[in-house]
């Protein structure tokens, strides 16, 4: 997140904001190299969830760099002034590497999650103790870039609700999110909904501030819709034909072969002695339940259960 503020502050936040929508390709790029994730492009389920990652991350980029037409939502009035963005003090380089590790960083993040909870299965004690390490970190790295006492001065300002937002719901309440989705569904499932940010803040902006929405963001719009929903069937239909051998093995034991004996005594009143021949013994075996006597192994009776 450092790196991701430190390549902001040396570009623009639009520019800024396209690198988020690559953390999907680089998290699916790198967990299957790792092999956390299959591509499994021999079935239908597999080929769909590679290609809504593509049409997903290919929207967001339709939305960044095709414009086209504009139009207005609400009333659109001309009479409003424009703000302009001083870029002189930018340094594109520094701040495209900045973002480009960021990016890196996300995805290695969800991938080492995954490994994590297998030997630390205490998934919001983990994220505690990450935020901790990242709090120190920060710290130390701060004393050394900028020991002034006017810039660790905190005020009841814009500043105070910017580090309380950033602190308690931008990251521990979102990585613990980010911990319990990966737990359930892997490392590649949260970053697939990045882009729906894009989708939010166009509408939000449209109908809010009456910004234009331009024909190039409507484009991406529904190509993110289309390949989200398409990675979701496709993840859907994969975990449920991988739950299939499990649940037909669990069923497989269950009905295996059971013996069953049941003892049938033949009593008199004057003297009360076991019968040898009256012992049967019920014997289930796929369905079919064979009741045999060890004397007189030809009565034998079969019935269906």
């Amino acid at each position: 997140m450092a790196l991701f503020y430190y390549g902001l502050r040396d570009t623009t936040a639009t520019y800024a904001a396209n690198f988020l929508n690559l953390i999907p390709i680089a998290t699916f790029l790198l967990s299957t190299i790792t092999g956390v994730e299959k591509l499994n492009l021999k079935t239908r389920a597999g080929k769909i969830r590679c290609l809504g990652v593509i049409v997903c991350v290919g929207g967001a980029v339709t939305t960044s760099l095709y414009k086209g037409e504009a139009f207005y939502l609400v009333h659109h009035s001309n009479n409003h002034h424009h703000i302009t963005v001083d870029t002189s003090y930018a340094h594109w380089a520094r701040g495209t590497i900045m973002l480009f590790c960021s990016c890196f960083s996300y995805s290695t993040w969800f991938i080492a999650q995954v490994k994590l909870l297998k030997i630390f299965p205490l998934k919001y004690w983990a994220t505690m103790l990450i935020c901790i390490m990242a709090a120190l970190q920060s710290t130390v790295i701060g004393l050394c870039l900028d020991t002034s006492t006017a810039s660790w001065r905190i005020g009841w300002n814009l500043q105070l609700v910017t580090i309380l937002y950033s602190g308690a719901l931008a990251t521990a309440a979102t990585f613990c999110l980010l911990s319990w989705a990966i737990s359930v569904q892997g490392p590649l499932y949260p970053p697939m909904f990045n882009p729906l940010s894009l989708i939010f803040v166009a509408i939000s902006g449209a109908l809010i501030l009456g910004e234009e929405i331009r024909m190039g963001t409507l484009l991406g719009m529904v190509m993110i819709i289309v390949g989200l929903y398409s990675f979701l069937w496709g993840k859907r239909k994969e975990k449920k034909s991988a739950s299939l051998p499990e649940q037909a093995k669990t069923n497989a034991e269950l009905t295996g072969f059971q013996l069953t004996a049941v003892v049938m005594p033949t009593t008199s009143p004057d003297n009360c002695q076991l019968c040898a021949d009256s012992i049967a013994v019920d014997v289930v075996e796929d369905g079919l339940k064979t009741t045999e006597n060890p004397r007189g192994l030809d009565n034998k009776r079969r019935t269906m259960i």
